[in-house]
């Protein structure tokens, strides 16, 4: 879902930089009315390089397609919508200045996609009580909410890209786009229930791991696991698919393979 500097106009640009940078200010914004620990300090630290390498290893799909984790509802539910978005956009910058992975130009359309829309969804789901505010209750409620904000801020992201990726542009480059955008959707629904079940197994896990945390020790577990989770992941990378993932995919099939770059 990474998009690159051919995926987006420069108006487009200037518009999602500017609307990512107001974004993550509020989120900064709201971290200064909370007392952030040092132990979620940590586990944010864990969290942010468990979803680096994750995102790092692709996983065969559909025949020809591959799928990774994103993770952005994972990091809001344990860290809270502000400190997660403000990790997964680290990540993001991380990975578009040392990878290659996505561009600069796109980071603001990418930050919008994958880091503020899966914390802003955590945060409404808080906001009408669907997610209590403490964190690391494995009931099953709280799970179901998880993987069904999960997959809806996949599907939500896929939208946003075939709308990213049309603004501003003329007729004769959008001849394809209606294919494109039905092949991402498309692709994207399934992906969405993956991205689902991944995060309400990791979650639990975290849960499971972090519950109950009665002495001071304890508190370090869940950023001990994270990190845990985070090696087993970068150990993974060099077994990743090497197929084009769902928004490649896409852009291929639909014609439109200058976007990719």
């Amino acid at each position: 879902m990474h998009l690159g500097n051919g995926a987006i106009t420069p108006e487009c640009v200037a518009i999602t930089l500017s609307a990512a940078t107001a974004g993550l200010g509020l989120c900064a914004w709201s971290l200064r009315r909370e007392r952030t620990s040092v132990s979620k300090l940590g586990l944010a630290a864990a969290l942010g390089a468990f979803s680096f390498a994750a995102q790092a290893v692709n996983v065969p799909l559909l025949p020809g397609i591959s799928a990774h984790l994103v993770g952005g509802v994972l990091l809001a539910w344990a860290l809270g919508p502000a400190i997660g978005a403000l990790t997964m956009a680290l990540v993001l910058a991380v990975q578009a200045l040392l990878l290659g992975d996505g561009s600069m130009l796109a980071l603001g359309a990418n930050v919008i996609n994958m880091a503020l829309i899966p914390a802003g969804l955590v945060a409404l789901g808080r906001q009408f009580n669907w997610l209590p505010s403490s964190n690391f209750k494995a009931n099953p409620r709280e799970m179901a909410v998880i993987g069904t904000l999960s997959a809806l801020a996949v599907v939500a992201a896929a939208g946003l890209i075939a709308v990213e990726m049309a603004l501003f542009r003329g007729g004769s480059e959008l001849v394809q786009w209606s294919a494109f955008a039905q092949q991402l959707l498309s692709v994207h629904l399934l992906v969405a229930v993956g991205e689902g079940a991944a995060s309400v197994l990791l979650a639990a896990a975290l849960a499971w791991i972090a519950f109950p945390m009665p002495g001071r020790a304890s508190r370090l577990r869940p950023a001990l696991a994270a990190a845990a989770m985070a090696l087993l992941a970068a150990l993974a990378i060099p077994l990743s698919s090497e197929l084009p993932d769902g928004f490649e995919h896409a852009a291929q099939q639909s014609g439109q393979a200058s976007w990719l770059k």
